[in-house]
C-alpha cells in the first residue's frame, strides 16, 4: 500500500503471536489486490476501466463497504475528500525519480470527472457514471485494510496489540498494564515528536504534506489534493484524527487537512 507496515502485539506464546502476524499480513495483501489503484489486476482497477461503460458492476464486500464509507464522507466533508479524485492523482507522479508538475489545463480537465455524487451505488453494484472517471481509494483503503487486520489478530485471541501503516494505526487492549503511548510526528522535523496520546482501543490517522511530496521552485508539492482543483492543499501541514476505526480516522484526518483550521 506504498507504505511501512509494521504489527505489534503482546502475546506469551510465540508461535501463536507469529501465526496471527502472519494471517494479518495476508489479510492485508488480500484487501491491497482489491483496492489498488496502482494494481492493474486489482478489483478496483478492473472497475475504473468500466467508467461510463457499463451500467452497473458487480463488486465484492469489502470493496462495496469502502467505497459507501467513502461516499459517506463525502457528504459530509461537503466534498472535501472525494474517493473520485482519480483522474487528478494520476497526473502527479509523486514517485517518480523526477517528478513535475502536471499540465495546468489537463488538471483542471480532470476536475470535471471529480465528483463522488457520480458513484450510484445499488445493492452490490456500482456505477460510475462518467467515461474518464476513477476511484483512489488511498484516503481510506489502507484504513481499512488496518480494521480488516486488527480484527485477525483479535479472532486469533490475541489479547493486544498494534497495526501502525505510516502513521495510521489502531492499538488494542493494555501494552502490559498500560495503554499504548504513540508519538505523533513534528511535520518539519521529522526526529521529533509534536504530540503525544495513549490509546487504548481506539485508531488515530495523521495526514501530513510530509509523507509523499517534491519540492520545485522552493515550493513544496504534496500527494493531499484539493477535489475541487486537483493542487495540493496549502491550508495545514498536519492534521490527526482520533476515530473507532482506521478507515474513519484516515477519512476525517484528510478531510481536516483539506479543510484547514
Amino acid at each position: 500500500m506504498g507504505t511501512l507496515v509494521e504489527i505489534t502485539v503482546y502475546e506469551s506464546d510465540k508461535e501463536l503471536a507469529q501465526k496471527a502476524i502472519n494471517t494479518s499480513f495476508n489479510e492485508i495483501s488480500r484487501l491491497e489486490k482489491i483496492m489498488s489503484s496502482y494494481l492493474p489486476n486489482s478489483e478496483l482497477s478492473k472497475l475504473n476501466a468500466l467508467a461510463g461503460k457499463e451500467s452497473m458492476v458487480s463488486v465484492s464486500p469489502d470493496l462495496l463497504k469502502v467505497i459507501k464509507r467513502g461516499v459517506y464522507w463525502g457528504k459530509l466533508s461537503n466534498g472535501a475528500i472525494d474517493i473520485s479524485i482519480g483522474p487528478a492523482t494520476k497526473l502527479w507522479k509523486f514517485s517518480s525519480d523526477f517528478p513535475a508538475l502536471p499540465d495546468s489545463d489537463q488538471l483542471l480537465n480532470a476536475t470535471n470527472f471529480i465528483n463522488y455524487e457520480n458513484i450510484v451505488i445499488d445493492g452490490s453494484s456500482v456505477s460510475l457514471k462518467k467515461t474518464g472517471m476513477s476511484l483512489n481509494l488511498g484516503a481510506i483503503g489502507k484504513g481499512y485494510a488496518i480494521d480488516q487486520a486488527i480484527s485477525v489478530l483479535k479472532k486469533m485471541k490475541i489479547k493486544s496489540g498494534l497495526i501502525n501503516a505510516g502513521g495510521d494505526l489502531m492499538a488494542f487492549g493494555l501494552k502490559k498494564t498500560k495503554p499504548w503511548h504513540i508519538g505523533i510526528q513534528h511535520p518539519r522535523k521529522p526526529e521529533q515528536i509534536i504530540a503525544s496520546l495513549d490509546v487504548e482501543d481506539k485508531a488515530v490517522a495523521t495526514s501530513g504534506d510530509y509523507q509523499r511530496y517534491f519540492i520545485k521552485d522552493k515550493i513544496r508539492y504534496h500527494h493531499i489534493l484539493d477535489p475541487k482543483n486537483g493542487w495540493p492543499v496549502k491550508q495545514a501541514i498536519s492534521a490527526t484524527a482520533i476515530a473507532n476505526t482506521v478507515m474513519d480516522a484516515d477519512a476525517i484526518s484528510t478531510a481536516l487537512f483539506i479543510l484547514g483550521e
